[in-house]
């Protein structure tokens, strides 16, 4: 499964992603924190992971939703 791909889809329905990069900050894109519970909850469902509470919270770009569900599919 390819987790950028699943990612730009999820973002897409939220945001225009037209110049996101790994480096945009979520609240920069206009996302919200119920915003984040939801698109954390579309990536466990399409990526058949689970975050933990403290890893959600971490995250603050695009890069760092990627590389957070990246590694949970390769574990």
């Amino acid at each position: 499964m390819d987790v950028e791909k699943v990612l730009t889809d999820i973002l897409a329905k939220r945001v225009d992603t037209t110049g996101v990069t790994d480096d945009s900050v979520l609240t920069d894109l206009g996302l919200d924190s119920l915003d984040l519970v939801e698109i954390v909850l579309e990536i466990e469902e399409a990526l058949g992971v689970e975050f933990e509470n403290d890893e959600i919270l971490s995250v603050r770009t695009v890069g760092d939703v990627e590389a957070l569900a990246t590694k949970k599919v390769s574990k």
